[in-house]
This record gives C-alpha cells, structure tokens and sequence, in this order.
C-alpha cells in the first residue's frame, strides 16, 4: 500500500510540474498539448491548425513539385470532412517515412495532395475500422476529396503495394 501511495504521489507531482527535474519537461509538453490540441480539452478530435500546416510541410516535401501540390485549403477540408484524428494525421505521416526508407521510388510518382489523402484513409482505418460501428470507407474519402471512388480505390492499392514492397 506504502509503494501505491508513493507512486501516485510521484505521478501526481510530476503531472503538476513540482518538482525542478520535472518542472521543464512538463511546461513543454503543456505547451505543445496547448498548441497542438487546442488545450488541456479539446472541444474536437480533429487536428488544429499548427498540426494541419505542420502536415501540409511535410508532404508537400515528400512529393514531386511538377504534380497536384498539397496546400492547407485541401488538407483542412479532408480533414474536417473526413473526421482526421491528430493521431491518425500522425500515424499517415509515419507511413510516409516508412516509404522514404523503403520504396523512395513510389514518392517521386504520387502527387503530394494524393499521398495525403490516402495515408490518412489508410491510417484512419488502421486506427479506428473495427468492422461494426465505425467502418471507413473509400466513398466517403473519394466525397471528401472530390475525386472518383475507383481513383481512390486504386491510390490505395498502389500506396499499400509500395509500403510493403522494397526499391
């Protein structure tokens, strides 16, 4: 009971910022939460503006410049009419580094707006398509970006294809 009652005091502590070796970390992390999830309660699950520019960056990177660019308009719209997750957001962009080691090749033929949309569809549905209640699919991200069902379904393909496929 002594060993409960110390951790939570140490766990308590630490989430309170009272100690000094823990005072620093703690006052980034608030400071990060608070800038990239809109505060300590977020009225939303979906990614705030810091997280949707720092997307845009990112991909826009990973794309050749000569096809369709990402920008914030495209990403925010999908975002919000795709419920993106800032998890999800994340999960797509780990997805996009994975590609970067694996497949490089596969980067330099996909748009930046196309490798977006379909590393977050890919990673919603990792993350929240159990099959029962809350399904992902492919229509509804085709609505969302304005494009054909069958251009997603086969944007899809070709990413899961080069994910697991080497160079």
């Amino acid at each position: 009971m002594k060993l409960k009652s110390s951790l939570n005091k140490c766990k308590k502590s630490f989430m309170l910022g009272q100690t000094e070796e823990n005072s620093l970390d703690y006052n980034w992390t608030e400071r990060l939460r608070k800038t990239l999830y809109y505060g300590k309660h977020p009225k939303t699950d979906r990614p705030s503006i810091a997280v949707t520019d720092i997307a845009v960056e990112f991909f826009a990177k990973s794309g050749p410049v000569d096809l369709r660019m990402i920008d914030k308009d495209f990403a925010a719209s999908v975002s919000r009419k795709a419920c993106i997750s800032p998890c999800s957001m994340m999960l797509g962009m780990l997805y996009i580094e994975r590609l970067r080691h694996r497949n490089p090749d596969y980067l330099q033929q996909i748009s930046s707006s196309d490798l977006f949309l379909i590393s977050m569809m890919l990673s919603s549905k990792y993350m929240y398509d159990e099959g029962e209640e809350d399904e992902v699919y492919n229509d509804e991200w085709a609505v969302s970006a304005k494009m054909e069902t069958d251009e997603v379904n086969q944007l899809e393909a070709q990413f899961l294809t080069a994910i697991v496929s080497t160079a």
